[in-house]
């Protein structure tokens, strides 16, 4: 359970650390790519050798690490993309509901057990998601949805969704089991690779280079950036049930990330908003308890 909550923390971590960004004008990529390459720093300082073994391109969960990179790469990009487009409220919201691919996942390929209090839990997860991100009128009323502005949240909703079944996928099939570290350590270094191609090309064509602050800020992010991931590989491996993980995982980043918003940044918390931080600690304990 501790480990669970240090997963949580560092998810929110990660979203304090992104709203300061805009703040000291830190280029996101930029910042993203070298906190990638910190991701790496720390697996081979934690196991005493570089990470990302010589082999690389002969292990059987080699294919899959490479997809996870171009999953991070893709996802990161379209999500800014779909904040700028679609506005933060739908985006949130879609993303957070990304919990709802895995669960099915696993309740359908592995046969999990969906009790009705698990499945109140979840529907519970859900209206909190949605009451938490609910715009405001100045954002609902200057966004035009077309299309293809509908579409983005749903591409993010796929993508965030695809990575926490690949990472379900790998470690139930044994591809990573004691091998966790290295398995994560090498999808952020391929996609720190994949990044700073990007990189090099936009420092080339519209002389975005990196900064001393985007650096530190990618320093600052490597850390809890990496545990995020491999903590959530390391609680499945641990037989921690992928329809509990991921919704208590999903929620209780939702219900301390809002908490934050309204304590520390002063966000505005009308009637919605608690009755969904009300209806998130109903979820966790719910599917706590199912679990």
């Amino acid at each position: 359970m501790i480990l669970l909550v240090i997963l949580i923390l560092c998810n929110v971590l990660l979203a304090i650390i992104f709203k300061t960004f805009s703040k000291y004008q830190i280029d996101n990529l930029n910042a993203i790519v070298i906190n990638y390459f910190v991701c790496v720093i720390i697996a081979s300082l934690a196991l005493s050798h570089f990470v990302i073994p010589r082999d690389l391109f002969s292990l059987s969960w080699f294919p899959f690490s490479l997809l996870l990179a171009v999953f991070f790469i893709i996802g990161f990009n379209l999500m800014a993309y779909s904040y700028q487009k679609a506005g933060v409220a739908l985006t949130a919201i879609v993303a957070k509901m990304s919990l709802i691919l895995p669960v099915v996942f696993v309740v359908v390929f592995y046969n999990e057990s969906l009790p009705l209090l698990k499945i109140l839990g979840i529907l519970a997860a859900v209206a909190a998601i949605v009451l938490v991100n609910l715009p405001d009128k100045s954002e609902s009323g200057s966004l035009k949805f077309t299309g293809f502005i509908l579409l983005l949240p749903f591409l993010v909703w796929l993508l965030s969704g695809f990575i926490e079944i690949l990472l379900y996928y790998v470690q139930v099939e044994s591809y990573v089991t004691n091998n966790a570290m290295t398995f994560v350590a090498t999808s952020f270094g391929l996609a720190g690779f994949f990044g700073m191609l990007y990189s090099c090309y936009r420092a080339a064509t519209q002389k975005i280079y990196p900064t001393r602050k985007d650096i530190i800020a990618g320093i600052i992010l490597g850390l809890p950036n990496f545990l995020t991931i491999y903590l959530l590989l390391y609680l499945l491996e641990k037989g921690w049930q992928g329809t509990v993980l991921f919704p208590i995982n999903n929620i209780g980043i939702l219900f301390l990330t809002a908490l934050v918003g309204w304590l520390i940044y002063k966000e505005k918390m009308n009637i919605f908003k608690a009755i969904g931080i009300f209806l998130s600690l109903i979820a966790i304990i719910l599917i706590g308890i199912s679990g």
